[in-house]
């Protein structure tokens, strides 16, 4: 039983990463023609790093249900610590 459990965790864990949006550069979304485009999301919040911007866009891209993001802008634009991001978004 406790090898079931375990397994079934095991699965649940790898199909929550499988949908994790993809991150596409500039070019990619250039020749995204085979997907339907969503719009665009805007982040401005405090993160410490870029790279926790991108997780932030990231989960706003599963969160409304879209594949693939191409970020757009990041930047710090004073010393108030805010950083803002923005992606378009691609189901």
């Amino acid at each position: 039983m406790k090898n079931i459990i375990i397994a079934l965790l095991a699965v649940l864990l790898f199909s929550a990463n499988a949908t994790a949006a993809i991150k596409i550069d500039s070019r990619q979304a250039r020749n995204m023609d085979d997907v339907q485009s969503l719009g665009v999301i805007y982040i401005n919040h405090n993160f410490a790093t870029e790279s926790e911007a991108d997780q932030a866009l990231n989960e706003e891209t599963d969160a409304r249900g879209a594949h693939y993001y191409h970020v757009m802008l990041m930047r710090e634009p004073g010393s108030n610590g805010n950083m803002h991001a923005s992606a378009d978004i691609y189901k």
